[in-house]
C-alpha cells in the first residue's frame, strides 16, 4: 500500500468517527476534540526536498481546528471552495484530489502555483458533468488530499495536507433571510457563520478584502489562523486593499456599524467554537 493512499484511509477513518457528532458541523470544534488532520503539514515524507519545514507560515488549509469543510453548496450561489496558504516553495503544482467515504475518487484537479507565496483558492464544481446531479451528496462526508508536488517522477515526496468536506442543506428560513440582506455581503456571511457554513463564510470575507480587509483578518485569528492571516490572497491586487469610496455591495453607514456588523459575524464564529 502506497504512503498516499494509507494517509488517505486513516485520515477518511478519523472523519468518519468524527461525523458521529451531531453538533460538530455547526460548532467548529478544535482538533483534538474530534481527531481530523491537522491544517499544517507532519513532514512525515521527504516533502523537505521542497518545502522547509523552518519557514513559517508553513502550508496550510485555512479551516477551523475541526479540519472539515461545511457548505450548502447547491443552496448557495457561492462557489464551493477550499483555501489553503501555499509558502515559498521548490514544487511547482498542486493536486487536489477527494474521495467518498468508501475511498472511491469522486474529483481530482492540479494547478500550477503562482510565483509569490500567498493563499489560494481551489472552486470546486457544484455539479456532475450531467449538470443536474449534485457533485457532493447532502450529509455525505468526503476526504480531501491536497498534495504539494515536489518531485513529479516521484509522488513519494508529496506533502500533503487533508481534511473532510460535506454539504449540509439550507433550511428555508435560512434561505429567506439570506435573501433579506439584498446582497449585504457581510449580512450573508454573518447568517452563513451562525448556520455553521464555513466556505461561504470565508469566501464572502475574501470578496470583501479589497474594501475591508479588517473583515478577513479578523476572521481568520477567530479561528486560530493567526500566521496566515495577513498574508495575501493571490489574484487580489494589494493595490485593492484599500477601503473603497463606493462599496459593490450595500455596507454600513458609520465605521461605529461597520465595527458592530463585524464583531457580530466573529461572534458567530466563535459562539460555535465555544458551545
Amino acid at each position: 500500500m502506497s504512503i498516499r493512499l494509507r494517509f488517505i484511509q486513516t485520515s477518511l477513518a478519523a472523519l468518519i468517527v468524527a461525523a458521529a457528532s451531531p453538533s460538530y458541523a455547526v460548532e467548529f470544534p478544535k482538533t483534538s476534540d474530534v481527531g481530523a488532520p491537522a491544517r499544517t503539514p507532519s513532514f512525515g515524507t521527504r516533502g523537505e526536498i521542497c518545502l522547509d519545514p523552518r519557514v513559517q507560515p508553513s502550508l496550510t488549509s485555512l479551516l477551523p481546528q475541526n479540519a472539515i469543510a461545511t457548505a450548502f453548496g447547491t443552496d448557495s450561489d457561492i462557489p464551493l471552495s477550499l483555501w489553503f496558504y501555499v509558502p515559498q516553495t521548490g514544487a511547482e503544482s498542486v493536486e487536489l484530489t477527494i474521495v467518498d467515504s468508501l475511498g472511491n475518487e469522486v474529483y481530482q484537479k492540479a494547478l500550477d502555483l503562482p510565483d509569490t507565496p500567498g493563499t489560494i483558492q481551489i472552486t470546486l464544481p457544484t455539479y456532475q458533468d450531467d449538470g443536474i446531479t449534485p457533485m457532493f451528496a447532502s450529509g455525505d462526508l468526503y476526504y480531501w488530499d491536497f498534495a504539494l508536488v515536489c518531485d513529479p517522477g516521484d509522488r513519494s515526496d508529496d506533502v500533503l495536507l487533508g481534511g473532510g468536506i460535506q454539504r449540509i442543506d439550507a433550511s428555508a428560513d435560512l434561505l429567506a433571510q439570506l435573501e433579506a440582506t439584498n446582497g449585504d455581503r457581510l449580512a450573508q456571511a454573518e447568517l452563513y457563520a451562525e448556520a455553521g457554513a464555513w466556505q461561504e463564510t470565508i469566501t464572502l470575507a475574501a470578496n470583501m478584502r479589497p474594501q475591508n480587509p479588517d473583515t478577513w483578518t479578523e476572521l481568520l485569528l477567530s479561528v486560530g489562523l493567526d500566521l496566515v492571516a495577513t498574508e495575501p490572497i493571490i489574484g487580489q491586487s494589494e493595490s485593492m486593499a484599500e477601503p473603497s469610496v463606493t462599496p459593490a455591495a450595500p455596507q454600513a453607514s458609520s465605521g461605529e456599524n461597520t465595527e458592530t456588523d463585524l464583531r457580530q459575524l466573529l461572534e458567530g464564529i466563535n459562539d460555535s467554537a465555544d458551545e
